[in-house]
């Protein structure tokens, strides 16, 4: 056989390869769609981010929700803090100044770093659309799942539940090298917690919980410090 015959034979059989390669299931992408659906098929939350640089805590965020328009949000700094509530279309806020203001904040109330709000509306959103936050959560999660790098990790024990971890790598659009690890039941896809490479950021997560999400005392006093939702 000639050396084209050779050389055409070996790149069918690559091109065969890889198609087969493309064309079998991935298990890390499957679990992060479970993950995508399961998130914005729950009814109520409560995810609490920390932010810390050489395991010295500069942040704490409290986001609790119940679907598809209560929330409450209370972020905690080394000096000050920024408290959020929303009742469907009617919004509460205050920022370090303990009296509560009946409108939208500014962009500067939190601090800006995105967190998810799954099967969450967006306050005037119309009843017919998919909830704000639950698209977020999909496009979100779907973008790791097709663009990013997955692999299975072995299975934890975090407060009592077992969740098996996923490592994820992809590029940002920013055209950095973003990467976490996310910790999912295995029983229902939701996440444990997520964590960054470096630990410096993490997520953990509790669903369903029992929440009652009203109006925020306007008359509150000033020396009655904010508790976490």
């Amino acid at each position: 056989m000639s050396t084209k015959g050779v050389l055409g034979i070996a790149a069918g059989v690559i091109l065969l390869l890889i198609v087969a390669y493309y064309a079998m299931p991935n298990p890390g992408k499957k679990a992060l769609e479970a993950e995508a659906i399961a998130m914005n098929n729950v009814s109520s939350w409560r995810i609490r981010t920390e932010v810390s640089v050489n395991s010295r805590p500069l942040l704490t965020r409290v986001h609790v929700a119940a679907c598809p328009d209560r929330e409450h949000i209370l972020e905690n700094g080394l000096n000050t803090f920024g408290e959020y509530v929303r009742v469907g279309d009617e919004i509460y806020y205050r920022n370090g100044s303990m009296k509560w203001v009946k409108g939208t904040p500014g962009p500067d109330l939190f601090t800006p770093f995105p967190t998810p709000r799954p099967c969450l509306t967006n306050p005037d959103e119309p009843s017919t659309n998919l909830p704000g936050g639950a698209e977020e959560m999909q496009q979100w999660i779907e973008a790791d799942a097709k663009e990013g790098s997955i692999s299975k990790g072995d299975v934890q024990i975090f407060k009592g539940t077992s969740c098996r971890e996923w490592s994820v790598a992809r590029i940002t659009p920013q055209n950095r090298l973003g990467s976490y690890k996310v910790c999912l039941n295995e029983s229902t896809s939701l996440p444990v917690y997520w964590r960054s490479a470096n630990e410096r950021f993490s997520m953990y997560f509790e669903w369903d919980p029992a929440l009652s999400i009203g109006p925020p005392d306007m008359n509150v006093s000033k020396w009655k410090f904010p508790e976490m939702p």
